[in-house]
């Protein structure tokens, strides 16, 4: 019960200082489990009444548990890491971040629940002390702190962990990876609670029939599991091969920057010798090819510097687009200096205007207002005027 970092072993002076025993005793307690009484713990009869009844003792316990929070019941109020709100506001989407594992009904990586609730957190809270990635990893731990807790109340399980890491200690705070899925139990208790808070709670599979376009033009990008749910029982219904193939065409059909680098994503969860050959066959055309280079350089495939190519700017646009919607603003200016220094930045954007691309116009809005160098942001408002002469349209 010591725990001990390095050389050093700091004692503990009591139960409250055992994160675990101290949520295992909160959690009973709220259930009407036990009662604590002049320093005795004692069984209380309605606990000893709920043995005879699994389904009854299940709900109460998982009542009990999301009335405490899966946090709460674990973290100590006074302790120096506490951020009591941001704990209140994760134990209050629980729920949510259930919604994708409930949708698809299979294991659904850790890593997509923490990127819902990571921006839950930053949309509803500013720290001017910790930049957005120590907040994630931050976030990180909270979500499977909130994870093991469930496990313990039997709703969810953590799987496709390494084999190394079978203890309840790495499994807990220290392994990020792996994936969540829902046990029988709680897939029965998530469809009753989604039911009360107002959902229709359906399953995932509506689009298994439809084209990869249809499927990506019909579901909500707001609403990150139940989507990735849809996407993973469509690719279940295909063979891996014919999978990449119709994503690859939603590439080339979808005109909505950020559908086609949802696409790109999924092409990116799939095996790379496999959507490899799809990918470059989209790189060779031009109207795919900037949102296909990127993608290729982001798996290793292609140097950063082949996204810029001086005789040939039309599709610059595109990997511009890509990299502000994956990357912000930052990453945007970060793919247009690979033209060169201001000057030759100015002479790439002189070129841009003529671009075929939907996105042209934010393009060169977004250089506009985000490049510190005037000139360079001068020449981007230049171009647009431009454009819009050229094209016959007028400023809004």
């Amino acid at each position: 019960m010591d725990e001990q970092i390095g050389d050093r072993t700091f004692k503990t002076k009591s139960s409250a200082e055992l994160p675990r025993l101290r949520q295992v005793f909160t959690w009973a307690k709220k259930a009407g489990v036990l009662r604590v009484a002049h320093g005795r713990v004692i069984a209380t009869k309605r606990g000893l009444a709920m043995t005879g009844d699994p389904v009854g003792f299940f709900d109460r316990a998982l009542a009990a548990l999301l009335a405490i929070g899966p946090l709460a019941s674990q973290r100590d109020p006074d302790g120096w890491l506490a951020w009591p709100e941001v704990n209140e506001l994760l134990d209050g989407v629980v729920l949510t971040l259930l919604i994708g594992p409930y949708v698809s009904q299979r294991p659904l990586p850790i890593e997509h629940l923490t990127d819902v609730a990571t921006e839950t957190v930053l949309d509803t809270f500013e720290f001017p002390a910790v930049d957005d990635d120590g907040v994630a990893r931050r976030v990180g731990v909270d979500v499977i702190d909130s994870m093991d807790a469930l496990v313990l109340a039997g709703v969810v399980r953590r799987v496709n962990l390494p084999e190394s890491s079978d203890t309840d200690r790495e499994i807990s705070r220290r392994r990020h990876d792996g994936s969540v899925e829902l046990t029988p139990a709680g897939v029965a208790a998530t469809h009753r609670l989604l039911l009360g808070a107002g959902y229709e709670a359906p399953t995932a599979g509506r689009f298994t029939d439809a084209t990869a376009t249809e499927l990506f033009l019909g579901t909500d990008l707001d609403d990150f599991p139940t989507l990735w749910g849809e996407v993973e029982v469509w690719r279940r219904r295909r063979d891996p091969l014919r999978a990449a193939e119709e994503v690859a065409t939603a590439v080339r059909e979808l005109e909505d920057p950020a559908l086609q680098n949802l696409a790109l994503a999924v092409l990116a969860d799939m095996e790379v010798a496999i959507a490899g050959p799809q990918v470059r066959l989209l790189a060779a055309e031009p109207a795919t090819r900037g949102f296909a280079l990127c993608w290729l350089v982001d798996e290793g495939l292609e140097d950063a510097q082949e996204l810029f190519d001086p005789d040939d700017v039309a599709w610059f646009v595109d990997v511009l687009a890509q990299r502000l919607v994956t990357g912000g603003g930052e990453s945007l200016l970060e793919t247009l200096a690979l033209a060169g220094g201001e000057d030759a930045q100015i002479a790439a954007i002189s070129r841009l205007w003529r671009s075929p691309s939907p996105a042209t116009d934010t393009i060169l809005s977004a250089i506009e207002d985000l490049h510190p160098a005037k000139v360079v942001a001068k020449a981007a408002h230049k171009a647009m005027f431009q454009r819009r002469s050229w094209l016959g349209t007028s400023p809004p």
